[in-house]
């Protein structure tokens, strides 16, 4: 058996917060879900860490304000039974204002998802849905 064959289809859900500078509007989070190929819920884990963190973007919304995007954690994630598809695909994605409800409605443990530090420098990088900030 070759190692693509040991391979494994994951379901994670990565959480993000989205911060516009300024602090006139609250953080907003962000929950996206990614297909993660591993062979074991270990290593799926830290491929998925690893996809969060690749995420992480700052940008110039039209206002001119620095829009933040900080991965705080892999909220969850499950062994999938579906077909082989594209890895880091984004299956689902959906945002939320309230990260502490989101905690509570889905029991997760206040380390498994990190608020973002203010302090944290900006990171360039490339996140898609750029406008939504």
């Amino acid at each position: 058996m070759d190692e693509q064959e040991e391979q494994q289809l994951y379901i994670a859900a990565l959480v993000f917060s989205v911060v516009v500078e300024g602090g006139y509007r609250p953080a907003r989070y962000s929950e996206d879900v990614v297909l993660i190929n591993a062979g074991s819920e270990d290593e799926a884990r830290l491929a998925a860490e690893r996809a969060g963190e690749r995420e992480q973007t700052s940008y110039l919304n039209q206002f001119g304000d620095t829009v933040r995007w900080t991965f705080l954690g892999v909220a969850d994630l499950q062994m999938s039974d579906l077909p082989a598809a594209e890895p880091g695909v984004s299956l689902y994605s959906r945002s939320f204002d309230d990260l502490d409800h989101y905690r509570r409605l889905f029991n997760i443990p206040t380390d498994q998802l990190q608020r973002p530090d203010p302090q944290d420098p900006p990171r360039d990088s490339t996140l898609g849905g750029g406008d939504n900030g």
